[in-house]
């Protein structure tokens, strides 16, 4: 009887590890309770995403904080823009009170001089997301016949007339086909048309070099047979500048297509004030010599990436610290989980799609290509519709395993798959915005949401040469975290700026009227900034908009979401 006990007792532990359990059952909770939890809760059903974070993290602590604290976050941001109290951007003249309470000036930055571009030169001939992939099309069609043109010219204008006075002896040794190709080219452009520009026209031209000698090397040929030319050869062959091409576009879709209606005398005027308006768009946001606002924007842009990276390290970090099980080898963490459909759909007889991993990654067996894992989904409508150009990629995932071995120490190769399910998923970014908070809550949430709703969705990763499969969703498994990690939330004053720049952008992508009123008020105003008048309403109704999001997150409770933050915000004790 004394030898059952002990007997009873291992067996009653074996079945309680296989139990499901219920980790997250309360996802929102008040800021003050969940700074307040403890290490006395033993009970697992007491539990919520909170508390996990808090109770198992080490030092230095991170700050854990929820939707409610973001609710209250978003009712201080307009609080600020109803009140219309200082804020940074005032301080630093990036807005203007207008006067009147119900409006203000926002300053128009160079990364909107595109959009005003955008509205100005097709105004009804596309909505405005279509209108953007439009324009970026023109400007990459434009870009690719202007650099054509200018070689063109060069080719026919220039490097013919010289092949044809040059000594026959040396034009048959060493560039037999220079004006057979230079008549190909000719006939090609009369042939084809624009077309003949955007495909390969760069070898095309490195043909005209083609023999034994130079072997398409284009320069060095007109080096040696023609070094009277090199300084046009070299100005025909540079990279042209942005406002050269927006130049063009201005000229071909918004001038010349205007030439060619018939208008009343009030259409002519308002025409002419959208290209004297464009006109001086170009001239306010982009100089004769240089790109423009690329090179700003591109270097904005590789530092973002930097900041963005170390971000994502340390919520790895950070995730190790918590799921540090001792060992016991209970959860694994994924880094850079890629979402993809299925070539074919999902069935029982072949369910597991063959892992492959992403281009980048296929190389080598680095550390971090072991980690990496794609969630398949199917290619059904209803599901593609709900994920379509929302989100391609998680940044961590979590993964539980329910084993039914009784050792503590559990090999992660003996681990059985089928008990195995996601317990997290996490997304970093640097600063919590609103228009963050915006993406992620709309793209990736809605995102995972649209997973769980495919009951074929299912993760696949790689341990070694073995394979791995776990679900989305599982009885195992009833709910899971969804944590968004970053170093800060940004202070209300600074996202009630963040929010009167959406305004402003807004404005410039939809209102012609307004944004010609700019464009014009620009040219008389002391600093010569461009400034659009902004409502206030519009603001708030983006805070509305946001918080309606959030509330209606915390109905639907598919999924737990947790903050967690390297910077206390200490603005939400208010």
């Amino acid at each position: 009887m004394m030898l059952l006990q002990p007997l009873a007792i291992i067996m009653f532990c074996s079945y309680f590890r296989c139990l499901p359990t219920r980790r997250f059952l309360n996802p929102i909770i008040n800021t003050s309770s969940a700074h307040q939890l403890t290490m006395n809760n033993n009970s697992h059903d007491d539990y919520d995403a909170s508390t996990l974070f808090l109770q198992r993290q080490t030092e230095p602590k991170k700050h854990v904080y929820t939707l409610s604290d973001i609710i209250h976050y978003l009712n201080q941001i307009q609080d600020i823009l109803e009140s219309s109290k200082p804020s940074p951007a005032i301080k630093y003249d990036h807005c203007y009170q207008s006067g009147n309470s119900k409006t203000f000036f926002k300053v128009v930055g160079n990364v909107l001089a595109k959009p005003m571009l955008r509205t100005l030169i097709y105004h009804h001939a596309h909505t405005p997301a279509s209108k953007k992939i439009h324009f970026d099309q023109r400007i990459r069609e434009e870009k690719a016949a202007l650099e054509f043109d200018l070689m063109y010219s060069f080719v026919i204008n220039a490097l013919r007339p010289a092949a044809l006075i040059l000594d026959e002896d040396l034009r048959s040794t060493f560039i037999p086909q220079l004006l057979e190709q230079i008549d190909t080219i000719e006939k090609r452009v009369d042939d084809e048309g624009l077309s003949s520009k955007l495909q390969g026209w760069n070898g095309l031209f490195c043909r005209l070099a083609s023999g034994r000698y130079y072997q398409g090397k284009l320069e060095a040929m007109i080096h040696d047979l023609f070094p009277q030319l090199m300084d046009e050869f070299y100005a025909a062959s540079r990279k042209v500048t942005e406002r050269e091409v927006l130049e063009r576009v201005i000229q071909l879709d918004l001038v010349d297509e205007s030439t060619n209606i018939e208008m009343s005398e009030e259409d002519e005027a308002w025409i002419e004030r959208r290209i004297n308006a464009a006109r001086s768009c170009l001239d306010n946001f982009y100089t004769p010599s240089d790109e423009g606002t690329q090179n700003p924007s591109k270097q904005d842009h590789l530092e973002g990436i930097k900041s963005g990276k170390r971000c994502e390290q340390s919520c790895l970090e950070f995730l190790q610290d918590v799921y540090n099980d001792n060992g016991t080898n209970t959860h694994r963490i994924l880094s850079n989980v890629y979402v993809n459909n299925r070539r074919r759909p999902y069935s029982e007889s072949e369910p597991v799609q063959k892992y492959i991993p992403p281009k980048m990654h296929r190389r080598g067996a680095s550390v971090k290509q072991k980690e990496l894992g794609i969630i398949w989904t199917d290619c059904s409508p209803g599901i593609i519709s709900n994920r379509h150009r929302e989100c391609s990629e998680f940044d961590a995932v979590i993964i539980r395993y329910n084993n039914n071995e009784t050792d503590d120490q559990v090999s992660m190769d003996d681990t059985d798959t089928d008990c195995a399910a996601i317990e997290s998923i996490f997304e970093a970014k640097r600063t919590i915005s609103p228009s963050t908070l915006h993406d992620i809550l709309m793209k990736k949430l809605g995102a995972i949401e649209a997973l769980i709703q495919d009951a074929s969705a299912e993760l696949a990763y790689k341990d070694g040469e073995v394979m791995g499969t776990a679900p989305i969703s599982s009885d195992t498994t009833p709910s899971f975290t969804f944590g968004i990690y970053g170093v800060e939330l940004l202070p209300p004053g600074n996202a009630a700026d963040s929010i009167r720049s959406i305004a402003g952008s807004n404005i410039v992508s939809s209102n012609i009227n307004e944004v010609i009123s700019a464009l014009e008020r620009g040219s008389y105003n002391e600093d010569s900034s461009v400034m659009v008048e902004v409502e206030v309403a519009s603001t708030i109704e983006i805070v509305e908009n946001l918080k309606a999001i959030i509330e209606e997150k915390i109905q639907k409770n598919m999924v737990d979401i947790v903050f967690i933050l390297e910077e206390e915000a200490r603005f939400l004790r208010s």
